[in-house]
């Protein structure tokens, strides 16, 4: 995305506050929606986009409305107005975030370390804060697993992803058996999923003992 692109959004909230607490600062705020408005009209097509067009089109017609209001109704309609503006402005952010993730091909393309917050290595090292000073994680390579061992012990456990994206265990001292938890996500967080490979590599160690 072009840098002249990214201050709309920011221009627009800066021209709201002014406009929030004086209706007669409309102008500015005006010509931020009409580039916005603008920039999302080029874009349309997708869900996010066509929100963002009607919900800036929205606040257009609520900030011109106030000004041909009758007196007596203007700070209620600038009070709508002023939300309705909030809103359009967080309808673009929204679409104009996604559409980063998005070559000009219209190809899925985060950026680096956005997709996923952390790497299966990244859970591995966690994993053994929690089970104490005598445990060690070396990171598989590319981040794509962790061996996971007790210091003094022979064996160990490779925690890593199999074919079908499922985080499994394998454990060394069954002839690498795998654990699965196909329940697991990213989303599930890195403490909760280290906390859980903490449980499972305690088990199976006392288990083996």
């Amino acid at each position: 995305m072009s840098s002249a692109i990214s201050p709309l959004a920011p221009k627009a909230r800066a021209a709201y506050s002014a406009y929030a607490t004086r209706r007669d600062l409309a102008d500015e705020l005006a010509d931020c929606l009409d580039a916005m408005h603008e920039y999302a009209s080029n874009r349309n097509g997708t869900y996010l986009w066509d929100q963002a067009v009607w919900h800036l089109a929205h606040a257009t017609e609520a900030i011109a409305f106030v000004s041909v209001a009758p007196r007596k109704d203007r700070r209620d309609r600038h009070r709508i107005a002023a939300t309705v503006t909030m809103s359009a402005i967080l309808a673009f952010e929204r679409a104009y975030a996604m559409s980063l993730s998005y070559d000009e091909h219209g190809r899925y393309n985060p950026a680096p370390g956005s997709e996923y917050p952390f790497s299966v290595s990244d859970i591995g090292r966690a994993t053994v804060q929690i089970l104490g000073s005598t445990w060690h994680a070396e990171s598989l390579p590319w981040g794509v697993g962790a061996y996971i061992e007790e210091q003094g012990e022979a064996q160990g456990y490779t925690l890593a992803v199999d074919g079908d994206g499922d985080l499994y265990l394998g454990d060394d001292a069954r002839g690498g058996d795998r654990t699965y938890m196909t329940d697991a996500s990213a989303a599930d967080g890195l403490d909760t999923l280290a906390e859980r490979i903490a449980d499972l590599v305690l088990s199976l160690h006392t288990t083996t003992d």
